[in-house]
């Protein structure tokens, strides 16, 4: 009698979950049939002939399932370089298992859903290059834990970037260039050690950069904030981000003079520093001079011209600043 008691027990326990996950999935697929309704322009007709009730979901153009059969939950959507015209639905926060999203390079318009607060599992979003307005939610930041790669650059976001970056400790990219941010950088994002690449540049972000900003980025290999509003000096400590490859400044409002310490960073590749109030030379790590900045005229009175003295092979290659920064993004 007890063990027909424990067979029966552990059937249940069996039909329960199976139960739990072909309502889950279920909530996968009505999640994907919401976004394919808000979906105004297709232009190569991928989601009209493939999203149909007569396949399964892990076989529709852009979507991948886990590889457990007997779940098989929604775990990345990628319906990136579709020419999509549309909106993103709240129902997307039903992709409860989703670990990647990308919709970059379409046009998506209107805000960022709230639900997607929801996407816990959430490690990687690539919305680039859309027509998102709005402004970024702490409560979006907030309860994304595993989140890695946020890239939402080329939209018409506006606001500030909130204090609940910092609660990103997984966060290796910040990509928000080409938008229209403004306000303060907050100090919370200055302390990610796991950071690699932050990329602002062209927004209206102002005040001055933190005395201690690489104290805590010990992996930034790319900083770009190109294009925005900031002031004061650039502070001596930069050289602490040692892992620095791409550095780029220029077109902002920072003066006095540019740290020598800079000339310490010698994986940089790329640095830009023009159309500043700056002036100076960077000396290499023997102390001979790398180059110096003059105010010499070149296209116009603002512009500040490199004369390069001496560059050590394989150490520092110096441009004039140009929007072909960005093409890191």
């Amino acid at each position: 009698m007890e063990r027909m008691s424990f067979f029966i027990f552990k059937l249940t326990i069996a039909l329960m979950i199976l139960n739990f996950y072909s309502v889950s999935a279920s909530e996968d697929q009505h999640a994907l049939d919401a976004i394919r309704a808000q979906i105004t322009v297709d232009p190569s007709g991928l989601l009209s002939k493939n999203w149909t009730s007569n396949a399964s979901i892990c076989t529709w153009t852009g979507v991948s399932c886990g590889s457990r059969v007997k779940t098989q939950r929604v775990i990345a959507l990628d319906l990136s370089d579709m020419g999509l015209v549309g909106r993103i639905p709240p129902q997307i926060g039903s992709l409860s298992f989703l670990t990647s999203l990308d919709l970059s390079n379409n046009s998506f318009h209107g805000p960022i859903p709230p639900e997607m607060m929801q996407l816990r599992h959430l490690e990687r979003v690539y919305m680039g290059h859309n027509n998102l307005t709005g402004t970024l939610s702490p409560l979006f930041l907030d309860k994304m834990p595993s989140l890695k790669s946020l890239n939402l650059s080329h939209n018409s976001l506006n606001g500030n970037i909130p204090e609940e970056i910092g609660n990103l400790s997984e966060l290796q990219d910040l990509v928000l260039n080409n938008n229209q941010f403004s306000g303060l950088v907050p100090q919370t994002l200055f302390n990610q050690s796991s950071i690699r690449r932050i990329q602002l540049s062209f927004n209206s972000f102002s005040g001055t950069l933190p005395d201690n900003m690489c104290d805590q980025l010990v992996k930034l290999r790319l900083f770009f904030i190109s294009g925005n509003k900031f002031t004061g000096p650039i502070p001596s400590s930069i050289n602490k981000c040692r892992q620095l490859r791409y550095l780029s400044m220029s077109t902002n409002n920072f003066n006095g003079s540019i740290p020598t310490e800079i000339g310490n960073l010698t994986l940089l590749k790329e640095l830009f520093l023009g159309e500043n109030d700056l002036q100076g030379m960077i000396l290499s790590p023997t102390h001979r001079i790398v180059f110096k900045l003059t105010n010499n005229l070149f296209w116009d009175n603002t512009y500040i011209l490199y004369e390069l003295i001496h560059i050590p092979t394989n150490m520092l290659t110096i441009n004039k600043p140009t929007h072909q920064v960005e093409s890191h993004s």
